[in-house]
């Protein structure tokens, strides 16, 4: 059958942004997990959504927390964002299948995002939009449907290399990144070695580093999210109640990171 038009699937994105690239540019790429089974068979398109998440600064003074761990869980905000796209897109193409991904995504998501030609490649791995900077989700749709595809290369951030000076740890590196020395990392660890604890003390850090984006150039005039769910605001984080965010699957660790940086202001 002929190509669908992109611009025929407009409506059902609404505000996020998105875009379209063939399955077959990132099917060598593939990532190994468990969700690969639910590619669909005779995949042809790949729809890239993203999810900005950027609140006003104000919901993040003290909060010790990354900023994409004080919204309500993006896990569950755009997958259910995706469901009901696919849906959409099912009334519309019945014949076809529409398969999202959020998280452990078989799909290399940012090379998949540039290709879609929403935004470039910074050093941290991260991608960058032009109009909402590296604070997004990224999800993926995975269709049969042959979609209109205009080819765009693959580009890299403006180099400046601000993200690399100022990664506290300095697993950041113009060469690439050591997670193994990433406080994001290191504060998800289930065992912490005693370096691993001075350094979420030193950094008063509870959950996660944006240290590499607070300071990149191209984020300085990112927009706020155009996603209501995303305003329901962080809940109090106490000893005994893990409101429903990105890091309560790790609800251990968080407590004990907790635990660290309390006994740190003895």
């Amino acid at each position: 059958m002929n190509a669908v038009k992109k611009d025929e699937l407009q409506p059902v994105f609404g505000s996020l942004p998105w875009g379209v690239c063939p399955f077959s540019a990132v099917e060598k790429q593939l990532l190994n997990v468990r969700s690969a089974n639910r590619l669909p068979d005779g995949a042809k398109s790949v729809l890239t959504v993203l999810f900005p998440y950027l609140l006003e600064e104000k919901y993040y003074t003290d909060a010790r927390l990354s900023r994409y761990a004080v919204p309500a869980d993006y896990h569950v905000v755009c997958g259910e964002i995706l469901e009901n796209i696919c849906c959409l897109l099912s009334q519309k193409y019945p014949e076809n299948r529409f398969v999202p991904f959020v998280d452990a995504s078989p799909i290399p998501e940012v090379q998949a995002a540039c290709l879609s030609g929403l935004g470039v490649k910074g050093k941290n791995g991260l991608l960058i939009h032009k109009e909402y900077g590296s604070w997004v989700f990224i999800g993926e749709i995975v269709t049969d449907l042959t979609i209109e595809y205009a080819p765009v290369a693959v580009r890299s951030c403006i180099g400046c290399l601000a993200c690399v000076r100022a990664c506290p740890t300095g697993a950041l590196t113009q060469d690439g990144h050591n997670a193994q020395r990433c406080l994001s990392h290191i504060s998800q660890k289930k065992k912490l070695s005693a370096e691993d604890e001075l350094l979420l003390q030193e950094h008063n850090c509870l959950w996660g580093c944006d240290r590499c984006q607070t300071v990149c150039p191209m984020n300085a005039n990112a927009k706020t999210t155009p996603v209501s769910a995303f305003r329901d605001t962080a809940s109090a984080l106490t000893r005994d109640t893990v409101p429903p965010r990105a890091y309560a699957w790790r609800k251990d660790a968080v407590f004990r990171n907790l635990e660290l940086l309390e006994n740190a202001k003895l």
